[in-house]
């Protein structure tokens, strides 16, 4: 069994497709570096607007992962029946054969891995990245999340939270499992090393621009506070978000446009570009796990300015970046003016260095392979 190359069926609650091409995005690269080391099929059920009628399947490959996306309409009854279809192209039709399967985030869609686990007798485990569970959300919760989260949980040979603070949020909730913290992936080819090469100090900050998560108006306040004192310090904004109405928001505060520069969804290849062209990542966020734009920043050799929440700690220590408190706009200030002051006040080869032991291709493929292996016996 040690040598053998497995087949990996990856089943998931988010993946890119027509819906939505940006969603788990991070559960893509998961799928492409396990691929790298075994077979791995992805079956995915997206809800289009406007379907109407039968399941359409989609099948193709991309990046070395064979992909079968079956389209349906909204609704529950509806993905259930399109994922047994699914279900029946690739095991009854084409008669394919999985060793096991890996399945992405318990909430909602964990039954789709009990259910095969059910019928065609096959281990399964599951990674969570959800920053749902975090008890700071928990008015927002509907009962049935516990419920489905939990059932999709009890069969599952392991749970893979990205981070230990995530396997702590999820046993607090009431999940009982066998948990194996494996992190998100990064891919360092992509993600480089170059010197930013730049006279002004520049900062860089990619998210979804949701203000709930990511405060950025709390950042937009102190970025004022910094344009004002610093004016060749220089800080980019974007992501797939509104950022337009954020543009707004930075010209009613008075920012000066010099210092702020903005940009929509880009493609990890001008994401990589950016980083590679700033000295530190930027975030300010209410509640994390551990935002892959974290880990991409490290490989580009980026010191990291966070807030200290979720896991994000777990990995940033005062070698790698400056951590401060969620929702403290003064301690925000005054790392960034210490940042502005020492471009270069971390090392970016170790920086990289860490991020390849941790967090590229080869680690968590390596990681995800000792899991399989268990789980077969």
């Amino acid at each position: 069994m040690t040598n053998k190359q497995l087949n990996i069926l990856f089943t998931a609650s988010w993946y890119p497709s027509k819906a939505h091409p940006t969603l788990g995005n991070f559960i893509q690269r998961h799928a492409e570096a396990v691929a790298e080391m075994h077979h791995v099929h992805v079956l995915y059920i997206a809800s289009l607007d406007g379907h109407h009628g039968d399941p359409a399947l989609e099948q193709s490959k991309i990046n070395g992962v064979s992909t079968t996306i079956i389209y349906c309409g909204k609704g529950w009854a509806n993905k259930y029946r399109a994922f047994r279809f699914g279900a029946h192209v690739l095991f009854e039709k084409e008669q394919q054969h999985f060793d096991l399967i890996h399945h992405h985030v318990l909430w909602p869609h964990s039954w789709q891995a009990r259910w095969l686990h059910s019928k065609y007798k096959m281990p399964y485990i599951v990674t969570e990245h959800w920053t749902g569970y975090d008890q700071s959300r928990s008015r927002q919760r509907h009962p049935l999340i516990k419920l489905l989260s939990q059932f999709g949980a009890a069969k599952a040979f392991a749970i893979c939270p990205v981070t230990q603070n995530l396997a702590s949020t999820l046993k607090e909730y009431g999940i009982t499992a066998n948990y194996r913290v494996v992190p998100n992936v990064v891919d360092t080819d992509l993600f480089s090393l170059t010197h930013a090469g730049h006279q002004r100090v520049r900062f860089l900050h990619v998210s979804s621009l949701v203000d709930e998560q990511k405060n950025i108006r709390g950042m937009l306040r102190v970025w004022k506070k910094i344009s004002d004192k610093f004016p060749d310090a220089h800080l980019t904004i974007g992501g797939d978000g509104p950022f337009l109405f954020w543009k707004k928001s930075a010209d009613d505060m008075g920012i000066h446009a010099e210092s702020i520069s903005w940009f929509g969804e880009q493609t990890w290849q001008e994401v990589a570009s950016k980083m590679q062209a700033s000295h530190y990542l930027l975030m300010f966020s209410n509640y994390e796990n551990l935002p892959c734009v974290i880990v991409e920043a490290m490989a580009c050799g980026l010191g990291i300015i966070s807030t200290r929440v979720g896991g994000i700690s777990e990995h940033i220590n005062s070698d790698r970046g400056i951590l401060t408190s969620p929702g403290n706009e003064d301690e925000l200030y005054n790392a960034i003016e210490r940042a502005c002051l020492q471009p270069d006040l971390f090392n970016r080869e170790s920086l990289r260095h860490y991020a390849i032991q941790h967090f590229s291709k080869k680690a968590i493929a390596a990681q995800f392979d000792s899991i399989y292996r268990e789980a077969l016996g």
